[in-house]
């Protein structure tokens, strides 16, 4: 193929019958796997580009994406003083907005509680807004004062 030179003008004037293309070697170089993904796939931890890159996703998490979903329970953390505590909490999507509902330490016999009664509330279809009115009424069992 024919690349001009620096020099060459006769390649940078245009002719209205001969249209004049400019060589570029890189499109050669791209292998063609790299746009073998869809946009939205998710693809398996050996094939991410970068490794080093922190909060990847975690193997686990790939069998469902919990914004595909209208609802679902999250384990997060806080960080104060430098240590680190996690929480459930419960999230919900209406419309594009992300609500949620602290559920409670993931240390906690009472949060976790929560989270297993939530979990149940979901798998037995209940809507977000009647789960989210459960979890406000949801109190500890008092015992008896004798």
């Amino acid at each position: 193929m024919n690349q001009p030179t620096l020099f060459d003008l006769q390649a940078f004037t245009k002719t209205e019958d001969t249209p004049v293309y400019a060589y570029d070697p890189f499109w050669d170089k791209l292998d063609t796997p790299q746009d073998s993904h869809s946009v939205g796939e998710q693809i398996s931890e050996s094939e991410f580009p970068c490794k080093s890159v922190g909060e990847q996703v975690a193997t686990d998490t790939l069998k469902t994406a919990p914004q595909h979903d209208t609802h679902w329970i999250e384990r997060y953390w806080v960080e104060r003083s430098g240590n680190k505590y996690w929480y459930f909490r419960y999230c919900w999507m209406q419309g594009r907005k992300i609500h949620r509902r602290y559920l409670g330490s993931v240390n906690s016999i009472i949060a976790r509680r929560k989270k297993a009664d939530v979990e149940v509330w979901i798998r037995n279809g209940l809507a977000p807004v009647e789960i989210e009115k459960l979890i406000r009424q949801h109190r500890i069992p008092q015992s008896p004062i004798m």
